[in-house]
């Protein structure tokens, strides 16, 4: 008779049941791969990680390896920056992940500054107001995002459309002036601005 090898059991020689398979799925939802084993292996103190693993694998669980970038995916998401689209619409048609679509523009050379529009902490430093007021404006849509900035059209609507939210009067000459240049009234608007936001 051969000598048995003892150890752990591993990938085909862990008998899985519908049982385990349930327990597996419940925890997995939980809290991934970490949740997973320590369930299995109250039921099977001696199964693997690995094996933990494959047979999440099997059974769909695991998120699956994103396909290479091919010459075609890359031209795609170098026309769709181009005219404007967002991250959020690029990553729809791609299939990818934002984070996925982000790591590319970054490998080939494009930083967030190269997309357009603001940081939050811009806005906020260019109108005079606190950041997480910025931020409730973006959410409450009065300011436009797009790939995680505030685009520059937005800002242009936001001064004309409410120019009584920003304390311009306390602003430096030079960021008065910018502001107007970029949608802010003229002086015949702003008194009439100043006493809406007074009201």
């Amino acid at each position: 008779m051969k000598g048995r090898k003892f150890g752990k059991p591993r990938g085909k020689t862990c008998t899985w049941t519908p049982e385990l398979d349930e327990i597996l799925k419940a925890a997995w939802a939980r809290g991934g791969l970490r949740a997973a084993r320590r369930a299995v292996r109250q039921q099977q103190p001696t199964w693997s990680r690995y094996s933990v693993k494959r047979r999440a694998a099997a059974l769909d669980l695991c998120r699956r390896r994103a396909p290479r970038w091919t010459d075609a995916d890359e031209n795609h998401l170098l026309w769709s920056i181009d005219s404007n689209a967002s991250l959020a619409l690029i990553d729809d048609r791609l299939g990818r992940s934002l984070a996925a679509v982000r790591k590319r523009l970054r490998r080939l050379d494009y930083t967030a500054e190269s997309l357009g529009g603001y940081k939050v902490k811009d806005v906020a430093e260019m109108f005079g107001v606190p950041p997480a007021r910025v931020q409730y404006w973006v959410a409450e849509k009065l300011l436009l995002t797009k790939g995680g900035r505030i685009t520059d059209s937005s800002v242009s609507k936001f001064l004309a459309d409410h120019p009584e939210k920003i304390p311009f009067e306390s602003l430096k000459v030079d960021m008065q002036d910018w502001l107007r240049e970029n949608g802010y009234p003229a002086r015949g608007s702003e008194a009439k601005g100043a006493s809406v936001g007074n009201q």
